[in-house]
């Protein structure tokens, strides 16, 4: 554990420790994340990135980006920063390099994550390897994607077979995360020092009282007869936010007219869109009756539901390769909110922090990675039942929140 940084001046000593999260929404297993990186660390403050409108699944966030920061404050979080969305609807290390980018840009000393595997010498040896580095490595992998495995599941198994790893290592979702997460600090040659905290309960655990419910397990319950097991699995000092959840509609008709009205070799130019893929979007787009059918007829082995999702979320914001690979990494960190008595903790981060630290969008108004992120929250209003949530342009008009404190 490395240890705390020095105040300006000699001052106290002061450790921060950094967590990456979507929080859709914030449940006890976070709140139990966050106490359990203050024990483990002895840290003064835990600054988060968290995910906005959208999540890696490549779906709206079932409750705003604003409930959310304030579940995030109450729950335990000193301040959070926004990972944009640029990064968020992405594969695993794009999302990594924009949560570590983020972070580490702002000089947190520890990266705190949960893993299905505690051993953090073990996910070093795997994110130790370099695509194009080891040639067995890149046998193995050029084999895997042969046989019509997707990337992730290729990339673990050749990484399983060359380092003498059990074969599931890698196939368990928040160890494949860990591992991009190290990728992304040796990228950056960060000094922020990787925690693994094992996780506690099944990873898409039931809400059977057994462990901690997880985020899609309340996702599944919110809208339903079981509605109050749902918030009884969130932390009491959040309840009444996750109670204002509503039922969002999908994007149907917006997507299927948007890829309707764009070219093959448009739909080939977005984010994350494999050669040859788009025909077959492009051909189902004009016979299916929603969004989920689209997804269903186009994934494979190969393509997962969640790879096909983002992929339509990326038409909708119009997220292309060429725009996703001008921003390899965060180029500033922006804040969505901060408890009222870890104020010190954002001197402290202007200090040290490498990234420039935007608190007012409007000074954002110009960036293409922050117009990606008006577009996204937007797309997500438009799908919110009505009222003020259907509000466009909430991004500029939205300053960063301030919380009394934990459970205020």
């Amino acid at each position: 554990m490395p240890g705390p940084t020095s105040l300006e001046g000699g001052g106290c000593l002061v450790l921060i420790a950094g967590i990456i999260a979507e929080y859709d929404p914030f449940h006890a297993g976070h709140a139990w994340h966050i106490a359990e990186t203050r024990r483990c660390t002895g840290c003064d403050y835990v600054a988060v990135a968290m995910a906005g409108s959208f999540t890696q699944r490549g779906e709206a966030a079932c409750l705003s980006k604003a409930a959310r920061v304030r579940m995030a404050l109450r729950g335990g979080a000193d301040a959070v920063f926004e990972l944009p969305a640029l990064f968020v609807v992405r594969s695993a290390d794009a999302f990594a390099r924009g949560g570590v980018g983020v972070l580490a840009g702002l000089g947190v000393d520890v990266l705190s994550f949960g893993a299905e595997c505690g051993d953090i010498a073990l996910l070093r040896r795997v994110a130790s390897l370099r695509d194009g580095e080891d040639a067995a490595f890149e046998r193995l992998l050029r084999e895997g994607l042969e046989r019509g495995e997707s990337h992730p599941r290729a990339w673990g198994e050749a990484a399983a077979r060359v380092l003498g790893l059990g074969g599931d290592l890698l196939a368990q979702p928040n160890n494949a995360l860990a591992v991009e997460y190290m990728r992304a600090l040796y990228a950056l040659r960060a000094r922020t020092e990787p925690l693994a905290i094992p996780r506690r309960g099944r990873y898409h655990g039931a809400l059977d009282g057994e462990g901690f419910a997880s985020a899609s397990a309340i996702r599944a319950a919110l809208f339903t007869d079981r509605r109050p097991e749902a918030l009884a699995a969130v932390p009491a000092c959040v309840r009444e936010i996750a109670a204002a959840a509503a039922p969002m509609h999908a994007p149907d008709d917006l997507l299927l007219w948007t890829l309707r009205n764009m070219s093959d070799a448009e739909i080939a130019a977005l984010a994350d869109v494999p050669e040859g893929l788009e025909h077959r979007i492009k051909a189902l787009a004009a016979e299916v009756p929603s969004r989920e059918a689209l997804i269903d007829r186009v994934k494979s082995k190969r393509y997962t539901r969640a790879r096909i999702a983002r992929i339509t979320t990326h038409a909708l914001l119009g997220l292309t390769r060429a725009l996703a690979d001008r921003h390899a990494w965060p180029a500033y960190a922006r804040l969505l909110g901060v408890r009222r008595d870890a104020m010190p903790l954002l001197t402290e981060l202007k200090r040290r922090a490498s990234l420039p630290i935007a608190s007012d969008p409007v000074g954002l108004k110009g960036d293409e990675v922050f117009q990606l992120e008006c577009r996204a929250t937007d797309l997500r209003a438009l799908m919110c039942e009505g009222g003020e949530a259907r509000r466009a342009g909430q991004e500029l008009t939205t300053k960063f929140i301030v919380e009394e404190g934990y459970g205020s």
